[in-house]
């Protein structure tokens, strides 16, 4: 009796796990080509590579054609359309930002100082060109910002250029929005604190909104120039 009943326990064990191992090595990758038939098909395979292709079929995002204000006689009228401030321990952050901005896709000129500014040039000099050179002035404002005495120079500049100006973008990471400089307290703020990929994106549209304004109130004047 016992010998029976453990026969019969091993029976039940071979016939359950075999199954399943059965099973896997029907769906194991690499299997399909000895176990299909001949003349068929991987169905699965064949739908993924429809996908794929369809997907590759779409537009990219840098396919996708620039803003018409990119091309108005009023952008072009100055080098830069972002002139970047910040600490130099904020560089990588800067040059992220910078990256996206003049990605293919978004299209914008931006200047950073340790990129742009001419070796040997006096830094100072060069400095006050970038800034009245370029149409908006973005500062990363950050802990290192605010400790900075060139940053609190170039700050100064850039108001001194356009006070109260939509032109002036600070952008604040890693510090909460109170601990601004007060000079910069009544501006329309960027915050990176909490979503980096946003706070891009809306510099970048803060640019372009100003560019389009800037470039529809032109319009006006150089028609009436036309005109006379």
């Amino acid at each position: 009796m016992e010998e029976n009943h453990m026969s019969s326990i091993m029976g039940w064990f071979r016939q359950r796990f075999g199954k399943q191992r059965n099973d896997l090595d029907q769906v194991q990758p690499g299997k399909c080509s000895q176990t299909c038939p001949s003349g068929h098909s991987n169905t699965s395979s064949s739908s993924s590579s429809s996908s794929s292709s369809s997907i590759s079929a779409k537009p990219s995002a840098s396919d996708q054609p620039l803003p018409s204000v990119l091309s108005s006689p009023f952008r072009s009228s100055l080098r830069y359309d972002v002139f970047v401030c910040h600490n130099d321990e904020d560089s990588d952050l800067a040059q992220s930002l910078a990256s996206f901005l003049e990605a293919p896709s978004n299209g914008l000129r931006c200047y950073l100082q340790e990129r742009d500014c001419p070796a040997g040039g006096a830094v100072s000099t060069e400095l006050l060109q970038a800034v009245q050179d370029s149409h908006c002035w973005l500062l990363l404002v950050t802990p290192n910002f605010v400790k900075d005495d060139w940053c609190s120079y170039q700050m100064h500049q850039v108001l001194s250029e356009g006070p109260m100006s939509q032109r002036i973008i600070p952008a604040v990471v890693n510090m909460p929005r109170s601990q601004l400089p007060l000079e910069l307290r009544f501006l329309f703020t960027v915050d990176l604190n909490t979503n980096k990929e946003f706070g891009y994106t809306l510099v970048y549209k803060t640019v372009l909104h100003y560019l389009k304004d800037m470039s529809e109130k032109e319009k006006p004047s150089s028609a009436s120039q036309s005109d006379g």
